[in-house]
Formats: structure tokens, sequence, C-alpha cells
């Protein structure tokens, strides 16, 4: 009996640990998508406010980018403390991949806001990524619509919650049990900062499972033409 137990602790234990873990990595490689075709940020009326050695001259576009969207209208002043706890938690760990930004609306009348505060963000990491857009209040409400959300934005233009949009253009969330919000991360609470975290880190593997699947048949596909 203690040999059968012993071969079982050896043999079938390891195996079904690793369907297990096998099945935890395919969940974990797919972030559910909500919403289809968010409106671009290239094609609205809009302007970027850029800061001297802390922005960048990239194109402005959601397309082929991971990037978290927020509308701050404008209460930026008084949201300095938010924005500060989205960068810290959210924009240091993601800046390092080339394709990853925030993008935040604000209505006009913020550009010294903003450039204050990307220098004094500036001191601790590179903040070109984060980048500041100026758009009317309807401008806005137009595009926060295209999000295929049930919310409103508030009265001064605003939003708490802060979006994941794909690199197709999709509106993207998961932890849908634990917030309020299914749609989207309340940037003024630290524990739906971790949920975004951990959702974001879910796109990436999806998108490194995708390019990884995508090598592996082109070199098939390389090898066949090599035979022939």
């Amino acid at each position: 009996m203690k040999k059968k137990l012993v071969l079982i602790a050896l043999f079938v234990l390891p195996i079904v640990a690793y369907l297990f873990f096998s099945s935890g990595i395919y969940n974990f490689a797919n972030l559910p998508t909500l919403t289809a075709g968010v409106v671009d940020i290239n094609t609205i009326a809009l302007r970027e406010i850029k800061t001297p050695g802390h922005s960048t001259d990239a194109p402005l576009t959601f397309k082929d980018h991971v990037t978290i969207v927020g509308y701050l209208g404008n209460e930026l002043t008084s949201n300095i403390g938010y924005t500060a706890n989205l960068n810290l938690m959210i924009y240091k760990y993601f800046v390092k991949y080339e394709d990853f930004q925030i993008i935040l609306f604000v209505t006009p009348g913020n550009e010294k806001a903003i450039t204050d505060l990307k220098i004094e963000l500036g001191r601790i990491f590179d903040v070109s990524k984060i980048r500041f857009v100026e758009a009317t209040k309807e401008v806005a409400i137009a595009h926060f619509e295209s999000l295929g959300t049930p919310l409103d934005l508030m009265s001064n233009g605003g939003h708490p919650d802060v979006f994941i949009i794909d690199k197709a253009l999709a509106l993207r969330a998961g932890h849908e049990e634990k917030k309020p919000n299914p749609y989207g991360y309340d940037f003024t609470q630290a524990v739906e900062m971790g949920y975004m975290k951990d959702d974001i880190k879910i796109l990436l593997a999806e998108y490194r499972l995708a390019l990884k699947k995508n090598n592996n048949a082109s070199d098939k596909i390389e090898q066949r033409r090599e035979k022939k």
C-alpha cells in the first residue's frame, strides 16, 4: 500500500499538477472583450498637450497599442494625487513595453497643471508615454460613448474609472465579479488598480502567446518551402 502511495506521489500527482497549471495558463492568456470598434483617438478633434523633455513625437493612436484611457475633465488639479497613483501603481510596471501607453482626456485650461504634473513625475521615471489630450466636453462625451458602456461622464467632464483599449481598438476588462463597474477600473481605489495591473499582464501575455504561435507557424511554413 505504501509503495502505491509513493508511486502515486511520484508519477500521478505531477501529471495532475501539470494539467491544472496548463489550464490556468490558458485562462490567464485571455482577457474578455467587452466592446469592439472603440473610436480611435486620431480621428477626433483634440490637441495633445506636450511638455518639453517629457513628451513623445510618436503618432497619437490607439491602434497597435495597449492603452489605458481616462477622462479627467476639468478637475485635474484636485485629481493630481489620484493621477500620480495611477502612474505609480500601473505605468511604471509597463512603461518598458514599447506598445504600452496612457492617454488622458482633459478639458481646455489645464495645460499648466499638466506641465507641472509631468515635470514632477518625470523626476521619478520616463513619462513620455503618459499623453494628455485637450478636448471639449462634447468631444470627450462622444468618445466616451464609443466605449459602449452604460456609464456617463460626470458634470465636470470626468469619470473615476479608466479603461483598457487593446491593439485592435476593443475595450477589454476582467475581474467583473469583484468590481461594481465591470467595464473599467476606479483609479481612486488601490485595490482596483491591482485588478487592472493583473488584467494588463493577462493582455500582454495574450499578445506574447499569439506572437509565439505565429512565429511557430511561420517557421513550419518555411520548413515546408525548403523541402520543396
